[in-house]
């Protein structure tokens, strides 16, 4: 009796871990308070595998991993590194993003081109920030930034000042993207601009702006799933998904492809796939900060643990019925 009382109670105790568990699951997949998981720290990054001719025959024949990537990015063993220097709050106003994220990624030469004219016929920092009355908070993080070799490092990092971007709300993501669309209408529809500066613009769709923000600083807050499905969502993106912390693409060059972006426990890249039509790996890169992979296996074996002290508890309890 005292013993099948004992089972019963490891029973109880073993369920009511699982409802815990399964609480804080709950509760973190529905938050809508995030939290920033950046760390000072350095990230190596490898080019652990390349197929040269599947890249050709699915993307283009011209082309290769460079264009994604810089330095020897197109080199199978090729390591590159990311050292994160620190990070502050960051306040946006429309300008700044229009600047800082829409024209940086997209119109970068134009805009430097055109500024005067664009200045002169009034869409200047004051202008625009009248019209546009939106404000955003990030974080906004350095780093340093090692291109692709495949020898060893320079001293120095080819880039000083890379970008991280995160927004503490992932849904201004989509307000930014339509006032600078706006924006940009407005430019075009304006016929006192330079009909060379409106030949370069054009708005951009959801698809357009969250793929280029993934190769120009795109980090996320905790919870990633939550974040990177709020991202996607209020953006409406049609090519984009989320599987857990992996961004998915479906893209489309001489065939159609895909590309897999996930993000480890600091919110930043870890890894970076492509996938033919086939879902074989033509290109793929991976982290050195493997933290996160520690942490699924250790939620893994907890969670088989418990199923398995679970059912010998049970089974033992309806044997003695």
């Amino acid at each position: 009796m005292i013993k099948r009382k004992m089972n019963l109670s490891l029973l109880s105790l073993s369920l009511l871990g699982i409802i815990f568990f399964g609480f804080l699951s709950t509760a973190a997949s529905a938050s809508t308070t995030y939290q920033l998981g950046l760390r000072k720290s350095t990230d190596e990054y490898t080019v652990i595998q390349y197929d040269d001719d599947g890249w050709k025959a699915t993307i283009k024949p011209v082309s290769n991993p460079k264009e994604y990537f810089e330095g020897d990015a197109n080199v199978t063993g090729a390591k590159s590194k990311q050292t994160i220097k620190g990070w502050v709050d960051q306040t946006y106003t429309t300008y700044d993003a229009l600047l800082s994220l829409y024209f940086a990624i997209f119109e970068y030469i134009a805009w430097n081109t055109f500024q005067g004219n664009l200045t002169a016929a009034g869409y200047n920092e004051t202008t625009i920030n009248a019209n546009y009355t939106n404000t955003y908070n990030a974080w906004y993080g350095v780093s340093a930034e090692w291109w692709f070799t495949d020898g060893e490092f320079e001293e120095k990092p080819n880039n000083t000042l890379s970008p991280i971007i995160i927004m503490k709300d992932p849904s201004d993501f989509n307000s930014i993207l339509d006032d600078c669309n706006a924006i940009i209408e407005d430019i075009l529809n304006d016929s006192t601009i330079d009909k060379n500066l409106k030949f370069v613009l054009s708005n951009r769709t959801a698809d357009e702006f969250l793929w280029q923000l993934a190769f120009k600083g795109l980090a996320i807050a905790e919870p990633h799933g939550n974040y990177l499905e709020s991202i996607v969502s209020e953006l409406g993106c049609e090519n984009a998904s989320v599987s857990g912390s992996t961004l998915v693409f479906e893209r489309y060059g001489l065939t159609n492809y895909t590309v897999e972006i996930s993000y480890g426990d600091k919110g930043i890249m870890s890894s970076f796939t492509v996938k033919d039509l086939s879902d074989t790996v033509i290109y793929q890169i991976t982290s050195s900060n493997s933290e996160w992979l520690f942490y699924l296996i250790l939620i893994i074996v907890s969670a088989s643990s418990v199923a398995l002290v679970v059912y010998v508890v049970f089974r033992n309890w309806k044997r003695k019925r």
